[in-house]
């Protein structure tokens, strides 16, 4: 009986907490002004096909307001009790999640990126989480970029009013009234043959880069 009376609480946290999440965000992107540019080529490509989206893990809450209408959207969420709330908020932006990470359950949920992207869905990573190190991406993307053959797009973002959380990555926290920029970064191709290693170190670049540009932005 206790555990299922700690399993109806936890539900309720759960539930209680996406909604919260849901309608901070909103408020906050609804009284934000959203500045969009970058690579041109990226830009382009994102109109017109699939695409592999890639940000860093501290800067994914700035993208559930503008992202809600994007279309079809998977985000690769990790398994933890913290993802657990992003997983539940992501439907409320009519976003998918899919569990796992680079550290537990990372083949399956690549799998079943894999699967979903055949069904017409964009999907989303954070190629430096779940534990870091901050501002470095992880090779999984790479993989996934190379089995679908869809281009990986960098956006960096940066608000003007923000927050951020003592965690590792310093996670951050939209504030109402202020800028928020999205800047693509030069998209990222990776062939059959190409080497895995030299891509994780452009995508980590280009992530770099397209980010210092939205902090100039929003400067």
């Amino acid at each position: 009986m206790p555990k299922i009376i700690r399993s109806k609480t936890s539900q309720l946290k759960y539930a209680i907490v996406a909604n919260f999440i849901s309608f901070y965000v909103r408020l906050c992107g609804f009284f934000t002004k959203y500045i969009r540019g970058g690579d041109k080529n990226a830009i382009e490509i994102d109109k017109r096909q699939r695409v592999i989206y890639a940000f860093w893990h501290n800067q994914q809450t700035f993208l559930l307001y503008p992202y809600r209408k994007q279309g079809k959207i998977c985000v690769l969420v990790s398994m933890s009790k913290d993802g657990e709330y992003i997983a539940r908020a992501l439907p409320k932006f009519k976003m998918k999640a899919m569990r796992g990470s680079t550290t537990r359950g990372g083949y399956s949920a690549l799998r079943g990126l894999m699967d979903i992207s055949q069904a017409g869905y964009n999907p989303a990573i954070t190629p430096d989480g779940p534990r870091g190190p901050i501002y470095k991406a992880h090779s999984g993307i790479i993989y996934l970029a190379q089995k679908t053959q869809l281009p990986i797009i960098p956006a960096g973002v940066a608000s003007s009013h923000k927050f951020s959380v003592n965690s590792w990555d310093k996670f951050q926290i939209p504030l109402p009234f202020g800028k928020c920029a999205i800047i693509y970064g030069r998209p990222l191709w990776v062939g059959e043959d190409d080497s895995i290693e030299e891509c994780r170190i452009k995508l980590t670049e280009y992530l770099n880069e397209a980010t210092a540009e939205a902090v100039k932005a929003v400067s």
